[in-house]
């Protein structure tokens, strides 16, 4: 009895500190675009209230931290204005999408309906993409393919790494 309740009171602590990790990382991200004290702020403040109710933020830290690996190993970062997380500004402050100019972001895709999508894309250039792929296999995230394209699995969503030609 004992070990399931401290069991779930440890789930609840990790949720908790994830959504406390993103929405500082998120704010972080957000001051390094040159965006301290914006409207952007409440949109991420309401974008990550949005993730912990659909219980999302671990997922989210998860794939920023491939996204910060292959930019560590590879120096490259995500296509910009390509991909599913373009029209998150949490998931463009984390650098999980990139984008010329935040301002434009125009009206966010819901993470329910991403949710719902269930298989997002990330663009890399295509000289990279088999690279990433093989790096991220050799760092244990789950990889698989999906008609032919590789994805890594995450506990909720899949994420293609997907190329863009020159």
């Amino acid at each position: 009895m004992t070990k399931k309740k401290n069991q779930k009171k440890a789930e609840a602590h990790a949720k908790k500190s994830a959504v406390e990790t993103l929405r500082f990382q998120a704010h972080w991200g957000l001051k390094q675009l040159g965006h301290e004290d914006d409207m952007f702020n409440h949109l991420i403040d309401a974008e990550v209230d949005f993730i912990a109710e659909l219980e999302l933020a671990q997922e989210l830290l998860a794939i920023k931290s491939l996204v910060d690996g292959v930019k560590q190993s590879f120096v490259v970062t995500p296509t910009p204005e390509k991909g599913d997380f373009v029209k998150s500004p949490t998931a463009v402050a984390l650098g999980i999408a990139q984008v010329e100019d935040i301002n434009k972001i125009g009206l966010p895709l819901t993470w329910s309906e991403m949710i719902e999508q269930k298989i997002l894309t990330i663009y890399y250039p295509e000289e990279y993409r088999n690279q990433i792929v093989d790096w991220a296999k050799t760092n244990g995230y789950n990889i698989s393919t999906y008609l032919g394209r590789p994805i890594v699995k995450f506990s909720k969503l899949y994420i293609i790494i997907d190329r863009t030609r020159a």
